[in-house]
């Protein structure tokens, strides 16, 4: 039984062999890889528009991976017509068949010898792969496991595409027919299904139908993601098709077909219930997180998605478009209730007027649009008009989600990759809206000369989406603060008292987190810069940090107009530097500040970080410093205005990254511990605590952070975004800074996490791409065509000196 079964695979193996060699017999074969080269090669290399990596400028081959299974529309047809078919016709068939050799030997040789044709006409294209290597910067700055994995599903989807090709040919004599039915099926599985899933309205109905096409396993793998359910299909696809040919071969009723069909069909659905997935990318930029996958899976609505990123863009915003449609994907692998989402392009319009109203419709919602200029063909300047946002609908709730990053001092291409590496958190923020039936209670601390509603109007609206946001006084019970998660002490200019403190200090004790906005300094009528005396110092000191009495003067600062005609003249105004208006540098190396904009700040003072040996175990983490060119002015002081003169090359700009916001994370010790309670507090049956559970605080020596300005607007007033300076037109980073603060301290998930992914920036070497542009064309589009004919000539040349 054993040697009737390796008599089997030898026979197999020597057919296979004889298929091989007849296709590199005839100049066909060569011809048929040749123009797979040609035509993809062009595609990548010599054609202008998305599949280009030169004209992309980044060091991917994801071009390759979406243009490769159109080809393989002409070329693995054209490889497998004539397998059967030309049997038939020259009646080999049955003479092969009155040997010892099986029908299936017969069919799983042709089926192989047809794969690994395929295999090798993709061997050379491994050539782009070295060229993006040496043009990457620095050179191999390429993600070889994402190229990997999308190469994988390359091979898998030929191996369907050839059983699709094998079967067409045995059912006809005549190949041209093969191929025509050949590249019929194949596209029909391909695009079909995708096609035909939009005549339905039911999202789980569509992806069901979209399913069962090539199109949607394949997307995956083009990614360089392996997933257990697309390796089942794939497979078992190529198993029916290749039965269907057996029972052709065998002359076999095809009742059996649907049978066979329903088994392929069940096995999948099973497969899609029990699956694994490996992202074989370097950054590994499509494993969700364990939160994200959680939250899928407790999905309570379907989702719908609309993204305004669409039309004619440049080639970081289609990468961009690439990516927000990836994380969409891999969300929706694990959303109970589906994900269903669309691109629009709001400037395909029939005329300017139409054009305009959607504009000005998108700009009411909130979603302003970005500006870019590029050149065309001709080199002229164009302006195109962006909208770089995703409006999220689940039942009757609407989140709307910023997709761009515009962060200064950072190139496009960098805002672009931080933009991409932020889409998991942005969009699971926005679902997370959705399914926080129960938002924890975050309030603001008043009584002390706090901003009132109108200055922190714009982040209590952001906060609300969030959180129950509540403000009062400090009473005398010491559970007063229990329900809330977060409170906030924004800018205080009055005394705490003794019992108000005790009360925050137990809060804290008992895992409780504060955002402190506390100013070193305060002015007083006669605009001299005097100490900010709140009572606070003794309970932040021993907590770790304290807010230095001084104020910061940073050449890095907003601007002021600054009238400079000579007096008596009309006045003349130019922008001047505010030096008391520092821009604080966000940290990149955590979370809540990473990838955010500058912070205007406003008199700004020191957090100096104290009692290293007391705080041992408080981990201190830097979020918001000065830039390297500040000085430092001790209270009392007056604010001047003539300090626009002062030169940006004096002496006194001789302090570097000071620190103005604090993170603490750890187990505190009570300020009042040894200390007699005041006499005042309300214990209701707790005991005072000397050392706290693990928490987290953060320390902001600056009030006017948090401080939006308002403006008169008709009868009433207008809160302007946090962050926004009118004078420079400009929106600075506070909102986002205040918003993933206190994220962060009332987090307790690890959402924050998602912040902190990073991916590599992968770009080619400009100066190389200009300068030798017809090399690497030349390289990659003609090295493989002679490398391919030099084989030809060379496997004829064998041939004949075998038969000479």
């Amino acid at each position: 039984m054993q040697f009737a079964n390796l008599a089997k695979i030898f026979i197999m193996l020597v057919l296979l062999r004889k298929e091989i060699r007849t296709f590199f017999s005839s100049a066909t074969g060569p011809i048929i890889i040749g123009v797979f080269l040609l035509l993809t090669g062009s595609f990548i290399w010599l054609l202008p528009g998305a599949y280009n990596v030169l004209d992309s400028g980044y060091a991917s081959l994801d071009g390759l991976f979406l243009i490769a299974p159109w080809v393989y529309l002409f070329l693995i047809p054209a490889l497998t017509m004539r397998m059967f078919s030309e049997e038939y016709r020259t009646g080999t068939m049955e003479l092969l068949l009155t040997k010892p050799v099986s029908r299936w030997s017969v069919l799983m040789s042709k089926f192989m010898a047809g794969w690994i044709l395929v295999v090798a006409a993709l061997i050379p294209t491994l050539i782009y792969l070295y060229s993006v290597c040496l043009l990457g910067v620095p050179v191999g700055n390429i993600d070889f496991g994402g190229f990997w994995g999308s190469f994988l599903g390359l091979i898998l989807l030929a191996s369907v595409y050839v059983a699709i090709g094998v079967c067409a040919s045995s059912l006809t004599d005549n190949p041209i027919v093969s191929f025509i039915l050949s590249a019929f099926v194949s596209f029909l599985l391909y695009v079909g299904f995708d096609s035909f899933s939009e005549l339905f309205t039911d999202g789980r109905i569509q992806e069901l139908v979209s399913s069962l096409g090539i199109a949607s396993h394949y997307d995956s793998m083009s990614r360089g993601v392996i997933d257990t359910r697309d390796l089942v299909y794939f497979l078992t696809v190529s198993v029916l098709f290749i039965v269907i040919t057996w029972w052709q071969m065998e002359r076999r009723a095809w009742k059996h077909i649907l049978e066979m069909v329903l088994i392929v069909v069940a096995i999948n659905v099973v497969s899609s219930f029990f699956f694994t997935r490996f992202d074989l990318t370097t950054e590994k930029r499509y494993t969700l997180s364990d939160n994200t996958k959680e939250l899928m899976g407790s999905q309570q609505e379907e989702l719908e998605i609309t993204i305004y990123l669409d039309g004619d863009m440049n080639k970081g915003f289609l990468r961009l478009k690439k990516s927000v449609r990836d994380i969409l994907e891999e969300l929706n692998v694990y959303a109970v209730k589906g994900i269903n989402y669309k691109f629009i392009n709001p400037s395909d319009a029939a005329n300017d007027k139409e054009r305009n109203m959607r504009y000005a419709q998108l700009e009411a919602r909130g979603m302003k649009p970005t500006v870019v200029y590029d050149k065309d063909n001709e080199g002229r300047m164009l302006q195109k008009v962006i909208f770089p946002w995703a409006e999220c609908v689940s039942g009757k709730d609407t989140v709307r989600v910023n997709l761009l990053k515009n962060i200064s001092g950072k190139s496009g291409e960098e805002n672009l990759n931080v933009s991409i590496e932020t889409l998991e958190y942005e969009f699971t923020d926005a679902i997370r809206v959705f399914s926080n039936k129960n938002p924890d209670r975050i309030a603001f601390i008043e009584g002390h000369g706090e901003w009132d509603e109108a200055y922190v109007y714009d982040i209590t609206k952001s906060l609300s989406k969030y959180y129950y946001v509540d403000r009062g006084m400090l009473g005398s019970n010491i559970s007063d603060l229990e329900p809330y998660k977060v409170i906030i002490i924004a800018s205080p200019i009055a005394k705490y008292t003794e019992s108000e403190k005790f009360i925050i200090d137990q809060y804290i004790m008992n895992g409780g987190r504060v955002l402190w906005l506390v100013d070193g300094v305060r002015t007083d009528k006669e605009n001299i810069g005097i100490a900010n005396d709140v009572n606070l110092d003794d309970q932040l000191f021993t907590y770790g940090v304290r807010i230095d009495p001084v104020l910061l003067l940073d050449q890095q600062c907003a601007l002021v107009p600054m009238n400079v005609s000579p007096e008596g003249q009309e006045a003349k105004f130019e922008a001047a530097p505010w030096y008391y208006a520092p821009l604080l540098l966000p940290s990149a190396a955590n979370v809540i500040t990473k990838n955010t904009a500058l912070v205007r700040s406003d008199f700004t003072s020191i957090v100096e970080l104290v009692g290293e040996e007391q705080t041992a175990n408080i981990k201190k983490s830097i979020l918001l410093a000065s830039s390297n060119q500040t000085g430092v002015e001790k209270a009392p002081m007056p604010i001047r205005m003539d300090v626009v003169n002062l030169s940006p090359e004096s002496p006194f700009f001789a302090y570097s990254y000071l620190p103005v916001a604090v993170l603490l994370e750890g187990s505190f010790k009570s300020v009042f511990a040894n200390r007699m309670i005041p006499q005042d507090i309300n214990m209701a049956g707790r005991k005072q605590l000397h050392s706290g559970n693990a928490t987290k605080m953060i320390v902001v020596a600056d009030g006017d952070i948090i401080r939006n300005d308002i403006q008169g607007f008709g009868s009433g007033f207008e809160a302007l975004p946090l962050g926004y300076d009118r004078y420079m037109d400009k929106q600075f980073g506070n909102g986002t800074f205040v918003l993933n603060a206190i994220n962060y301290l009332a987090d307790d998930e690890g959402w924050m996490s998602l912040r902190g992914r990073e991916w590599k920036l992968r770009l080619l070497d400009k100066q190389s791409i200009r300068t030798q542009k017809t090399y690497w064309q030349f390289m990659n589009m003609g090295l493989p065509i002679i490398l391919l004919i030099i084989f030809s000539f060379a496997y004829q040349l064998i041939r004949k000196k075998q038969y000479s």
